[in-house]
């Protein structure tokens, strides 16, 4: 960022960023810095907009890296990403940060990237933070994850799959059951069911991802044909975690079992239970209606032939 041109615009993009312009902006007199650690202080605290305006009242001679990385911090919380890109950048062109800040600040770039769904430049970013960490560390398995993830989004699965697979060997034990989705996520997409079992199986049940793992678990025995796995994976859903399997997808994954298993009655006891629980456009309830109707006709016609 060209500090000499550091005037009224973040504060008035902060502002803009507001609710419906209620906030008043503060004056110079109003918001007097006596020193650059006051920005630092001031993110900290979640106090973003007020680090922000002492920020852009500090002389150029006193910023330092530190109040450029807190302001960016504070930027990147408001919404404001093109500015903490500026202040990230600014801190990036430096020659006394350390190696490890340098990874930590160009993770945060991909971090922001991601979010604006800039994907390729998310890639691009993570796996350079990665290549400033030739050690093992869990810092590089949140940049390897990051990439990973950038390039599910891409399509890119057989690249995804070998940065998560690394990610998994670095990451913290809190970071390992996301990581551990993601590679499970990018493996169903190739078609490796028995390694995305692995790896969706490796989630801890009172995890936040554990109820999409499990109906993962679910989607995959009943795409390999396993019906008995797929019942108890479902049933366990509901079990486990009500509210995330709540809609109608369950039954139709029962109603599927059923059908696969030439258990007619059962299927019709799903698919009128259905009915009555959710709405006649309800899609889920009108795939089970049709795999239904399709294999009643299949039967009919069995027996016309006999």
């Amino acid at each position: 960022m060209n500090t000499t041109h550091k005037t009224w615009n973040i504060r008035w993009q902060v502002t803009m960023s507001l609710v419906a312009g209620f906030v008043l902006v503060a004056s110079p007199m109003q918001s007097r810095a006596e020193h650059p650690v006051d920005v630092q202080r001031l993110t900290a605290d979640g106090d973003y907009f007020k680090a922000l305006s002492v920020y852009e009242l500090l002389p150029d001679r006193q910023l330092d890296r530190d109040t450029y990385v807190s302001a960016a911090k504070s930027a990147w919380a408001l919404g404001l990403t093109k500015q903490a890109n500026k202040l990230f950048d600014t801190v990036l062109r430096g020659t006394t940060i350390s190696t490890d800040e340098r990874a930590r600040i160009t993770l945060s770039r991909a971090a922001i990237e991601y979010q604006e769904e800039r994907y390729q430049e998310a890639a691009l970013f993570a796996e350079k933070a990665a290549s400033y960490l030739p050690e093992k560390s869990p810092l590089r398995g949140r940049a390897l994850l990051l990439a990973g993830q950038s390039l599910i989004k891409l399509s890119a699965y057989s690249t995804a799959e070998e940065k998560l697979a690394r990610a998994l060997g670095d990451a913290a034990s809190s970071d390992r059951p996301e990581v551990a989705f993601s590679l499970g996520t990018v493996q169903v997409k190739l078609g490796k069911f028995s390694d995305a079992e692995r790896s969706f199986k490796a989630i801890p049940t009172d995890h936040p991802r554990a109820p999409l793992a499990v109906k993962a678990l679910a989607t995959i025995s009943m795409q390999s044909e396993q019906r008995d796995r797929a019942r108890f994976w479902i049933e366990k859903g509901r079990g486990n975690y009500p509210e995330a399997f709540l809609d109608s997808w369950a039954d139709y994954g029962l109603t599927r079992v059923a059908l696969d298993s030439g258990d007619l009655a059962q299927a019709r006891d799903v698919v009128d239970k259905a009915a009555k629980r959710y709405p006649p456009s309800d899609g889920w309830l009108i795939l089970m209606q049709a795999a239904l109707e399709q294999a009643e006709w299949n039967k009919a016609g069995e027996g016309y032939k006999q």
